[in-house]
This record gives C-alpha cells, structure tokens and sequence, in this order.
C-alpha cells in the first residue's frame, strides 16, 4: 500500500468533518440563491422574472413567450440576462402607463424621477415584501446566526436580500463591484454582495447589460478577492455546481493563478449542494473545466444543511470575527497614517473614558495620555461627516479637540456651521471662521467670471441630470450656479449619491474632482447651518 496516497485518493474515506479539522482557518461562505428560497420562501432567479413577465401580461405563457423570444437572439451572458432585459424593457414601459401596478414608496419614486429603472425598484421591493423567515429552518438559521460569530471569516454573494446582514452582526457590508473595488477591504467579518442590494435598486445585477458591465470589470473585482481566495477555505452553498454566476467569477480569478496556486486553490474549494432525501451527506472530488484549465474540488451534497453548520462549530477563531475585523482595520489605518484615529484610542486600561466596547491598544508602557482618537481625524473625514454624519463624536469634541489640527491642514478654509448649529458650548475662533466664510468667499473670482459656461443650466438637478457621466465636470459646473439657484435638498441629494457611489471619494478622486466636491461641501454647510445665523 503506497502511504504516500494523495488526498484525492483518499476522499472517498472523509467525512464533512474531515475536511473542515483540514481547513488552515475559519472560511468563507459563497452564497448563492438556493439559501434565499430555503430560508426566505423567495423564488429564484427565473422564478423572479416569471412574475414581472405574468405582471406584463396576465398570461400563464408570458414567462414561456420571453424565454422563447431570447432564445433566438444572440447571449453573450446566458439566456436568463438576455430574458430579463426583454422582460425589463416591456415592464418599464407599463409601468409608467398604468400606475395600478406601482408598488414602490415616495423615496423611490423620486429615484425613477431621476433615472432609476422601474423594473428594478419593483424587484427590490418584491424581495423586501416578501422575505420571510422559513420557520421549518429555524433551529438550522440559529445555527448559522451562532457559528456567524467565531466560525466564519466572511461571505461573499450573489443574492439582493439582507438576510445576511440582518443576521450576521458586526459584519461590515460592501454592495456592487465599485464600492469593494474602491474601499480598504480587510477579509474578515465583511459581506461582498457582489450583485447589488435591494436596499440600491440600481446596484442590482440582472439583465444583458448589468452582466456585460460586470464582466468587464471582472478582473479588478478578482484582484480585490484573490488574497481571500488564497488565504481562506471557501465554501459554496445555495449554487448549482455548473452555476454560470459562479463559473464566471472562478474564472477571472482562476485565469490570474500560476499552476502551484491553482493547486493550492483546490485544496481550498468545497461545494455544498442540497440533494433531497438524502441520508447523511456524500463527499467526493468534483473537477470542472475553467476556460481551458481544470480545477478539481471537494463536492459535498446533502440535504441537512445542520451537518455542516455544527461541524463548523469545530473550526474557531480565538476572538469574534467582528472584533479581529475591527482590530485589523484599525490597526491598519494607524499603521498608514501614523496617526491614532476615531476608534484606536491611546489610553489606560483602567480609564473610565473607555468604554468596554472601545478598541484599547497599548505597547509598551501606558502612561495616562488620555484619548487620542479625535487627534486621529483628518480633513477628509471632516468633510466627509457634514454630508453623511460617519463619526462617533460630538460636534463640542470636534470643535475643541480636533479643529485647529485639521483647520491647519486646509489652510484656514473649512466647514464649521454644522457643528456650530450642534454644539452646546462658544467656540469664537469657530464662529470668526464661520462669519467669514459666507458664499462670495467660498466661489473664487474665477469662477465669478465664468458663469457662462453654464450655457443654459439654471440647477442643480439640471447639471446632474445631464453630467453626472463625468463627476469632475458636473460638480465643477454646479459650483458656478449663483447662490439663489442652488436647492439645499438638491445639492444634498448629490453629494449622498456621490458618497453612497464610493465613500472614499474624497481620498480616491483625482485632486480635480477632491477640489469640487469639498466647494460643494462648504457651499451645502453655509447654505444649509450658516444661513440661520
């Protein structure tokens, strides 16, 4: 008998618990949609646009008759993308003619005023209307929810609902290829819902277009993923094992790997498919065929998803994931600034300013130097939380621990007037800067002179509407709108699109686009807390 038996050979012999004691560390979960019809009753792909197709046509073969018709085209992404774009299409055209069938809220409503597909705003709320938790899976959700805490590192997603971020807590979320594309992602206790968010119905992946657009931004998504592909076991649930979502993701990470990391990869793949009436589970190797390279696996399949929630009970990390994410990304931003920030406090243990769940980190010996995390703050978040409102202190800590450090680093020209409209104490140099600060001094005289490029443009809504392709250009041409055309809510819309679209904008843009957006900032905090006084 040759002892040297690969671990092929043997895997006839392993069990579920073989190959997760086997696993280097907590995994990942890729999740598909078979985990939204177990746990949340919704329909799968096909089974979601069978109804937008009988909402069109009130006829038992209208799903038939778009299947048919996309069949004869040519479908560079699949048949169902080519179905859904058909469907779309003739959706939104009814959809505006007949309001009987409208669903959505005003917030919504005012999205299709400005662009947003109907189609998809009705998809997003169908899915919201009708998750509801499967109470035949309770005990195997509270599962889940359980090993969530220590047992898996991270999930990766194809699915629009938020089960998972209802359940997962202290999991960051990451929605759409630009937004994980864009943002310091750290590998643990994150969610990449890679395919859009009911909660963004214009995120959402689902016709021939939305799978183009992913496909050829496929290679950056893959570099953003290849370190937790190679570091992490990853597990598939809810997915077929010839699942073309899948196949095409594999495929753009597998096409980056040498020969040894593609072993090293198939090591790390497990497939979990759901087989009814099935007694235990069967584990074997499976190999698919990725372009021109195989790649082998681990194919597991069952219909108790309970066996592999409790043998991942067996596979811990030593703190929650949350914790060790919270850890490393803090540990991260001061190991690239240099700089103590928000939620990375220099303090004593024993100080009674910390709170329990405050992040304490000490090397060395701890004198009392006291909290350090405002010091942390950089123009860039100053700005950034006039807008969205991201940081963890109150406008009295921002105005008297972190003002002048940040007021130095723009070079005396700096938002204040919402933080004095919030603050419960005087801060006269704030209010000097603030009285100064008035809206002929926030536009330069260059951009006094040339009002005229604006051309017919009297808005806001109006540049955005038809600019907003270019960033740059659009918020270049709203800051030379005179005070009395621009709109508050107006302005404020933008600005939240510009930092839902990334939220790093302030930092990742090119100085052009840095510049306009913090005018645009300056002129919503005067125009929005200034004007009161």
């Amino acid at each position: 008998m040759n002892y040297r038996a690969s671990i092929w050979e043997m895997i006839k012999y392993m069990t579920i618990e073989n190959i997760i004691e086997n696993f280097n560390t907590t995994p990942f979960l890729f999740i598909g949609s078979g985990i939204t019809r177990r746990y949340l009753n919704l329909p799968d792909w096909e089974g979601l646009l069978e109804h937008f197709a009988k909402e069109i046509s009130d006829d038992d073969f209208a799903y038939s008759a778009y299947r048919n018709k996309a069949e004869k085209y040519d479908c560079p992404v699949g048949v169902l993308p080519k179905v859904a774009e058909l469907i779309q299409n003739d959706y939104d055209n009814k959809w505006f003619a007949d309001s009987s069938i409208r669903t959505v809220d005003t917030k919504i409503l005012e999205e299709i005023h400005k662009g947003l597909s109907p189609f998809k705003a009705e998809v997003s709320a169908f899915i919201k209307r009708y998750c509801k938790i499967n109470a035949k899976y309770g005990e195997e959700i509270n599962e889940l929810v359980y090993i969530s805490e220590k047992n898996i590192a991270g999930v990766i997603t194809t699915n629009y609902d938020t089960f998972l971020e209802d359940n997962f807590q202290g999991f960051a979320k990451f929605v759409g290829q630009s937004q994980l594309i864009f943002s310091a992602i750290q590998g643990i206790a994150e969610i990449y819902k890679i395919h859009g968010s009911v909660e963004y119905p214009d995120s959402i992946i689902i016709n021939e277009r939305d799978y183009l657009n992913f496909e050829k931004k496929s290679a950056y998504l893959a570099a953003k993923l290849m370190t937790i592909f190679m570091e992490y076991p990853i597990m598939f649930l809810g997915y077929s094992i010839n699942d073309s979502n899948i196949l095409t993701i594999i495929k753009s990470i597998v096409n980056c790997l040498s020969e040894s990391q593609l072993k090293v990869l198939e090591e790390r793949f497990v497939f979990v498919e759901y087989k009814p009436e099935i007694i235990g589970a069967e584990v074997s190797k499976y190999t698919i065929m990725v372009g021109d390279k195989p790649l082998t696996m681990r194919r597991i399949l069952l219909e108790d998803f309970m066996l592999i929630y409790k043998s991942l009970e067996n596979k811990k990390a030593k703190l929650p994931v949350r914790i060790l994410r919270r850890f490393k990304q803090e540990l991260y931003n001061y190991t690239i600034s240099n700089i103590p920030t928000a939620n990375l406090r220099v303090a004593s243990i024993e100080d009674s300013r910390v709170d329990d769940e405050e992040l304490v980190l000490a090397i060395g010996k701890v004198s009392d130097f006291g909290l350090r995390g405002l010091s942390g703050i950089d123009s860039n978040e100053w700005f950034r939380n006039i807008v969205i409102d991201d940081l963890d202190f109150t406008a009295d800590e921002l105005l008297e621990h972190a003002f002048l450090k940040v007021l130095k680093q723009n070079s005396g020209r700096l938002p204040v007037n919402k933080y004095l409209a919030n603050a419960t104490k005087r801060y006269p140099a704030c209010e000097q800067l603030a009285q100064k600060q008035d809206f002929n001094h926030i536009i330069s005289n260059t951009i006094k002179k040339n009002r005229k490029c604006l051309g017919n443009y009297s808005s806001v809504k109006q540049i955005w509407a038809q600019e907003k392709v270019s960033v740059e250009k659009a918020t270049r041409l709203i800051s030379h709108l005179e005070e009395k055309q621009i709109d508050i809510a107006e302005l404020e819309r933008v600005l939240l699109e510009l930092f839902e679209e990334n939220v790093n904008i302030l930092q990742s843009s090119d100085s052009g686009v840095r510049t306009n957006i913090r005018r645009l900032i300056m002129i919503y905090d005067y125009l929005k807390w200034g004007n009161r006084k």
